[in-house]
């Protein structure tokens, strides 16, 4: 069965974008986009093509990339299930097939555990999403990237968090100045 995998970058206080998230500054304005001005290499080691079968994206998210122009960077046709309330009028053309899924949280890890099968359902935000997933007890890892960086205002990971949510610590790392910790949901 699909494993439920968050991997999500925030800054030192909290972030995961800076205020004013737009198309042209997809991570805010005020330095917002420092949050991801790290060395990918460890991240990409970990979430492949090889090993994603499905991701499950906001529809925020999904707006902001212009739905990755129609073919998301890990590319090999993984399905994308965007959790919306309405779908777009129209999607870009591409290698991407997306799903734009209205029917709740639930629903879109359903559908994308189905088609990931035995990969891994690789959740790509945003910050709504994620809270969703946790509240609902629905992911089985947390994997966040802290960046050494102060945004100060903007969108907050755990705004909006139930916190008896229990979870252990399985592994830190520090590479490329950024400190890397992965939680089992529990």
């Amino acid at each position: 069965m699909a494993k439920v995998v968050i991997d999500i970058a925030m800054s030192l206080d909290g972030y995961v974008a800076g205020p004013h998230d737009t198309p042209e500054h997809g991570l805010g304005e005020h330095g917002g986009g420092r949050i991801m001005g790290w060395d990918h290499t460890e991240r990409h080691k970990v979430i492949t093509a090889d090993n994603v079968g499905a991701m499950i994206s906001g529809r925020r998210t999904y707006d902001l990339t212009n739905g990755w122009n129609g073919t998301h960077d890990l590319g090999n046709g993984i399905p994308v299930f965007v959790l919306t309330e309405s779908a777009p009028a129209e999607v870009p053309a591409g290698d991407t097939p997306f799903t734009f899924v209205t029917d709740g949280i639930e629903s879109a890890v359903t559908q994308a555990k189905a088609a990931a099968g035995s990969k891994l359902v690789y959740v790509i935000g945003g910050a709504s999403v994620i809270q969703q997933l946790l509240n609902a007890g629905l992911a089985d890892e947390l994997r966040v990237h802290i960046a050494p960086v102060f945004v100060g205002n903007g969108i907050p990971l755990f705004k909006d968090i139930d916190y008896q949510i229990s979870m252990a610590q399985t592994e830190v790392r520090d590479y490329a100045g950024v400190t890397h910790i992965t939680y089992r949901l529990q």
